[in-house]
């Protein structure tokens, strides 16, 4: 497997247990996401402890939980907390049910977009069955940066707009015939590797099975896959490998 410091563009070290957080696995370099405004309090103290790249944001599904009342203040403690991105954000249409949901959380996926801006910061989006939503809303919003759509499970032509779009589209290690359509016609350059740890798998490590499946796919031997998808997500997040 890869030599070199391979990273996780995403999971949520803010829900890992004591314990496996004094024990992460050596050699990965994990992008510890928030998404509510408890989650990024938490992520602000464990990266800064651990000191790895993070990004904050207040995600859709927290949105149709919490309301947006208390926008002005998250948005203002992601603004002071220097992160390396902005996210995660976005769309939901599977947690979203009704025209009233969806227009919610438009209208805080928007104020994350305008956040954004304000602070040069890239963009981690969640679109779970929204893809091409998401690109809509970038688009009307005039967006010129760089997003990461994160856990991407749309189709090749939604990875298509979004790298068109200046995009990079992150992979999970769990298969599926859109995501292998993916790994296929998209180039190695335009991908990272993620483990949306814990919840999809149990720790970083897991990153190793999105890397072997691209390289599967692909043809690329996986110490390469490891290599340019480290390369792309430090650039992406804006820090050293």
């Amino acid at each position: 497997m890869a030599h070199g410091i391979l990273v996780d563009a995403h999971c949520h070290l803010d829900s890992f247990t004591k314990a496996q957080l004094e024990d992460l696995p050596h050699g990965i370099i994990p992008c510890t996401s928030g998404y509510s405004h408890g989650s990024n309090q938490k992520t602000v103290e464990i990266a800064k402890k651990l000191k790895v790249p993070f990004s904050l944001g207040i995600a859709p599904q927290t949105v149709l939980k919490e309301g947006r009342d208390n926008l002005g203040e998250w948005m203002q403690f992601i603004a002071d907390s220097s992160p390396n991105a902005v996210g995660e954000v976005g769309l939901d249409h599977h947690w979203g049910k009704t025209e009233e949901d969806f227009a919610l959380e438009e209208e805080v996926f928007r104020e994350m977009i305008l956040l954004a801006q304000s602070l040069k910061l890239p963009l981690v989006i969640h679109s779970r069955k929204a893809e091409s939503k998401c690109l809509d809303v970038l688009e009307d919003a005039g967006w010129k940066g760089p997003f990461m759509m994160h856990f991407f499970a749309g189709t090749l032509d939604g990875a298509a707009r979004a790298v068109d779009m200046g995009g990079i589209i992150s992979i999970v290690g769990l298969h599926a015939k859109n995501r292998k359509k993916i790994i296929g016609e998209i180039p190695l350059e335009k991908l990272v590797v993620e483990t949306d740890a814990p919840y999809v798998t149990r720790n970083i490590d897991g990153v190793l099975q999105s890397i072997r499946y691209i390289s599967e796919v692909s043809g690329i031997p996986e110490e390469e896959v490891g290599e340019v998808t480290a390369e792309n997500a430090a650039r992406f997040f804006n820090f050293h490998l």
